[in-house]
Formats: C-alpha cells, sequence, structure tokens
C-alpha cells in the first residue's frame, strides 16, 4: 500500500496512525566534520528524539533539497528537518518551527568581492548582481532561502548566468565550485561554510533587502500520517528541555557577532518555543 492510499484509508476509517519509524531526508552531511556533527542539524534531531520519544525508529536517507520536497509534496511517510517554513509549503506539509536563523548571504571568493555591485553600507544588490553575465552564479535546485530572497531570485533575467545544481550534501559542492572558479557566487547560510570546513578564499557578504531572520522548521507532509508525527514530534521539543536542545544546536553555527546583534529576537523565539505549539490538521 502507498502512502497515499494508506493515508486516505486512515482518514476514511478516521483512525490516526500509529507513528513506530520516521524516514528522515537530508542534505546536511559534513563528512569533513567528526562526531556527532557528521550529520547536522538532522542528525541532532533524531539523537534528541530517539531519548524522548521511546519506541519510534529513526532513519537518515540522504536526499537533495528538491528531492525531499517532491517526496513530502506526494504524501511519501518522511519527514525533514532544517526547511524554511514558507505560505506555499504549508499547503502539502505540516510544519513545527525550531529555528528562527540569520538570512543567507551571497558567497563569493575573496578576489571577487571587489566586482561585487554593492550599496554605501557594503550590501549586495542582488537585483543587479543577476543582470551582470559577466558573474556566474550558482544555486541550490528546489531549496528555498527565505521568502525575500526567493522574490528576488524568480524576478531574475531569463538569460541570467545562474545555473541550479542538485547536489546531496548541504551545499558544499557548490562552494568548492566557487573556490575552484567554476562558479562565481552562491547564495548559502553561515552554516555551510562552518559545515566545509570555513574555506579560506569564501567570505559571506550580506544582502539589501534580504537581512530578516528566516524561519525554519520541521516538516512532515499533509496526511494523516504527516499530522500523527509532527505533533509527536513537537510534544518531545515543546518543553524547556526542548528548546535548550534547540537553541544549544544553533548557536555553534553562529558568529560572537550574528549572537550578540540578534540576542532580543533569539531569547523570544525560544521562550516560545519552549511551549506546545498549535498544530491544526
Amino acid at each position: 500500500m502507498t502512502a497515499m492510499s494508506a493515508h486516505a484509508q486512515g482518514k476514511a476509517e478516521g483512525s490516526t496512525p500509529t507513528i513506530t519509524r520516521i524516514t528522515w531526508l537530508a542534505s546536511d552531511h559534513a563528512p569533513q566534520m567528526k562526531g556527532s556533527d557528521v550529520s547536522g542539524v538532522t542528525g541532532r534531531v533524531t539523537a534528541y528524539l530517539e531519548k524522548q520519544w521511546p519506541g519510534v525508529r529513526h532513519e537518515i536517507v540522504f536526499a537533495n533539497a528538491k528531492r525531499s520536497w517532491q517526496m513530502i509534496e506526494n504524501g511519501e511517510d518522511v519527514c525533514r528537518a532544517n526547511m524554511v517554513r514558507t505560505p506555499d509549503r504549508e499547503k502539502f506539509a505540516y510544519f513545527i518551527n525550531t529555528q528562527l536563523t540569520p538570512p543567507p548571504g551571497l558567497i563569493v571568493r575573496r578576489d571577487t568581492l571587489k566586482r561585487l555591485p554593492r550599496n554605501a553600507a557594503g550590501e549586495v544588490q542582488l537585483s543587479r548582481l543577476l543582470a551582470d553575465h559577466t558573474l556566474r552564479g550558482a544555486l541550490i535546485d528546489g531549496r528555498s532561502y527565505g521568502p525575500a530572497l526567493d522574490e528576488m531570485l524568480a524576478a531574475r533575467p531569463v538569460d541570467s548566468t545562474v545555473s541550479l545544481f542538485s547536489p546531496k550534501d548541504f551545499g558544499a559542492r557548490v562552494l568548492q565550485m566557487l573556490s575552484l572558479g567554476r562558479a562565481d557566487y552562491s547564495v548559502e547560510m553561515d552554516m555551510a561554510l562552518i559545515m566545509a570546513g570555513n574555506p579560506p578564499d569564501l567570505v559571506s557578504v550580506p544582502i539589501q533587502g534580504a537581512g530578516d531572520l528566516v524561519m525554519a522548521g520541521i516538516a512532515c507532509p499533509r496526511t494523516a500520517w504527516g499530522l500523527a508525527a509532527i505533533r509527536g514530534i513537537d510534544k518531545a521539543y515543546g518543553r524547556p528541555e526542548g528548546a535548550a536542545n534547540l537553541r544549544e544546536g544553533l548557536m555553534r553555527w553562529l558568529t560572537p557577532e550574528t549572537k550578540a546583534h540578534y540576542a532580543a529576537r533569539f531569547d523570544a523565539f525560544y521562550r516560545e518555543r519552549a511551549k506546545p505549539s498549535r498544530i491544526d490538521p
């Protein structure tokens, strides 16, 4: 029986599925790191849930962002951590908020900095950059970079020199392309640079008009199975120790300057995260 037919039967019978296993889709694999960091955010989530939700088996399967979303959209019995939450995605998935993250920046080689169109504050003017045919962009297909950046990227010229890729990792291969000179810029979070070992030749530059924090969370399909799964996950995280675990997991990927700049926003978010979420069917 397929995931979708099982869902249809569950709705017809009015039953609530029993969650015994969750398959987690992940692309935040960092083989160059050690210990628990190898599996990135997803590994930390499953380690916590194994302790807080006994009786449920957690399995990590690596899939790129585009494939992961297709599986969730198709109603398969899978979940994904660290997924940007948008209104369009909420049509097909149940979410709980787990991270309020600093926005992605433009990643470039240091020797390319002087070629970027920037305002007086040093922020990149992305629309001008996307229209510049002398610089090549590399983005991850099927990924959301947050509402503001998604809108800017969708409005790029049809003849822009931006190429889309579907790597299985958390963007490390795209960053390698930049280092090797096969592309000139990408859009990525600081965490990706850290997971890639902080390449000394790459630097992150803020983007004009995209400075808001980005809400990310855990997503499961909008099915009976997905609702049961997301409620069980939220029960594990909707308590003070759950919020503390999530906060610790994020802070390790941020610079001291970023932590200080957003301190008040982080405090407010994790106070709310320490309580159960409202999840409507």
